[in-house]
């Protein structure tokens, strides 16, 4: 198999997007990713991540694929999760404090967590265009948005609060856990006594 077949059998293998560490991974020469953007087959979104041209842009999926650490997080996590209809103005993501961007990323509402609690509730999941990202599970994300319950959008509180009983997906005892972990099972617990009455 030659290298553009390999290209080719990566592209399929990952929704149409290439990365310049994936193509390394492969033992393919980066020179062909010049070569298939020169002659049209593949276009360049961002310093070293390619799309095929019958891909589809994936925001969520590209900006995952540029800061691996991050996790999606708060309203957008919510929006993945189909709990909220409402497309985030910005993007939400959790890192760990010590996490440093390069060059801090446009249009996002970064969250900072300590380690003991930055991968409770940690999911993965496809998202809307079918490609796997990280992100909170809708009990880490409940808890998220008690914890700092006046930070948050009132309207979109009151509905996740509201909507979590019927969601289909839902794990009480994931919830406790993670809301005793976060050390705030008093306030779910209150909350969701008067929810279940």
């Amino acid at each position: 198999m030659n290298h553009s077949e390999k290209i080719k059998n990566l592209l399929d293998e990952n929704a149409g997007i290439l990365t310049t560490s994936l193509v390394r991974e492969n033992d393919i020469p980066t020179v062909y990713l010049t070569r298939l953007t020169r002659e049209g087959k593949l276009k360049r979104v961002e310093r070293g991540i390619y799309i095929s041209r019958d891909g589809i842009y994936d925001e969520l999926f590209i900006f995952q694929t540029k800061y691996p650490r991050v996790i999606f997080s708060y309203e957008t996590a919510l929006y993945i999760l189909n709990l909220s209809d409402k497309i985030p103005a910005e993007i939400n993501v959790t890192v760990n404090y010590n996490y440093k961007f390069n060059k801090r990323p446009q249009n996002t509402r970064i969250y900072y967590v300590s380690n003991e609690i930055l991968n409770l509730g940690l999911i993965e999941r496809e998202n809307n265009l079918g490609k796997l990202v990280r992100l909170y599970s809708a009990e880490r994300v409940l808890c998220d948005f008690i914890k700092n319950r006046s930070d948050m959008d009132p309207e979109i509180y009151i509905k996740l609060v509201k909507t979590y009983p019927k969601y289909p997906d839902r794990d009480i005892h994931e919830l406790f856990n993670i809301a005793q972990k976060m050390d705030i099972i008093q306030e779910v617990q209150e909350i969701m006594e008067l929810v279940y009455e």
